[in-house]
């Protein structure tokens, strides 16, 4: 575990430095973001000023939003040699200039060469500007019309082609058609329906039915008592509830006592035991000689040292924390 050292902070409030640090203390300020360091010593270990030195804060941010207050200028400003080609690059006035020199103003725009635009539906009625292509589909609109004779007469009988077609429907073609007709009402016996007595004579009676082969019913609900017809399912069920998913060594009587290592007195015989143990709940506080308990754990004084009075000498550390407070 790699030590950790944490500076003196502050997570919310007023932004700002500190009020006083130590000569080369350090405190970062989240409400600001910025990292404050302690300069110069008065004699007895006090920084006599406090600076600002890292943080988005305090710092223009090579990523991310920021807000930069005031008039800022560069004291290198980019050559004639060295106009922008590419995002982040700064663009120089002359530049912008010569790229605005090429641009139609979006007022009595004088285009040259030959100017495109996007081409307006047919039938259009507006101020979009229309293409060349737009004015030849409007002048091929006055023409002879569609209902030519040579077109929609090709028998010349005087009816229109498609007239014609309807005088034979087909019934796939009749729509609002209805999906069923009522029959006449009719009876018949039971000889006079092909095949029906013979296959009434393969059906079971409701009374004391005599059932062949594997017959089927629904299996009833787990915990049913009623005449409900039981099925294999439902007798399996109910003898897994009563074993309860027991493991198969654990499944019978003989196994459970065998189980319980044939002691009719388990439960006493298991209190008796539990009560030689020390308490969870405890915390170890009823351990019987705690000194002898921290020996056989390879525990030193450390140990039985405050939180906040701990002295340590010789040895090494690892995975430490070290932690500098709030302002």
């Amino acid at each position: 575990m790699a030590n950790t050292i944490q500076l003196k902070r502050r997570v919310s409030g007023v932004a700002g430095a500190p009020a006083a640090l130590k000569s080369g203390e350090l405190a970062h300020n989240e409400v600001d973001n910025t990292v404050y360091v302690g300069k110069g010593d008065d004699g007895s270990g006090n920084a006599t000023s406090i600076v600002p030195f890292a943080g988005s804060g305090g710092f223009l941010a090579l990523v991310g939003t920021q807000t930069v207050g005031g008039a800022k200028t560069f004291s290198l400003v980019p050559k004639s040699g060295q106009d922008a080609s590419s995002g982040p690059d700064l663009v120089r006035k002359s530049q912008v200039d010569s790229l605005l020199s090429a641009k139609a103003p979006l007022a009595s725009p004088t285009f040259t060469g030959s100017p495109t635009a996007p081409t307006a539906v047919a039938g259009t009625n507006s101020t979009q500007i229309a293409t060349t292509a737009f004015v030849n589909e409007a002048i091929a609109g006055f023409g002879a019309g569609d209902m030519a004779k040579s077109t929609y007469d090709t028998d010349n009988d005087g009816k229109v082609d498609a007239a014609e077609v309807a005088d034979a429907a087909p019934w796939a073609g009749i729509t609002g058609k209805p999906s069923s007709f009522t029959p006449s009402s009719h009876s018949h016996s039971i000889a006079q329906v092909t095949g029906l007595q013979t296959a009434l004579d393969a059906k079971a009676p409701l009374a004391s039915p005599a059932l062949t082969g594997s017959p089927t019913a629904p299996t009833a609900t787990t915990g049913t008592n009623t005449t409900q017809i039981a099925t294999t399912a439902f007798v399996a069920a109910a003898i897994g509830a009563l074993i309860d998913a027991a493991p198969g060594a654990m499944d019978t009587l003989n196994e459970l006592a065998a189980a319980l290592g044939d002691d009719p007195n388990f439960a006493t015989t298991v209190t008796n035991a539990l009560a030689g143990k020390l308490f969870a709940a405890s915390n170890l506080s009823d351990v019987p000689n705690k000194a002898t308990a921290r020996s056989n754990l390879g525990l030193g004084s450390l140990a039985t040292q405050a939180a906040n009075n701990v002295a340590i000498t010789g040895g090494s550390i690892t995975g430490i924390t070290l932690d500098g407070g709030t302002f």
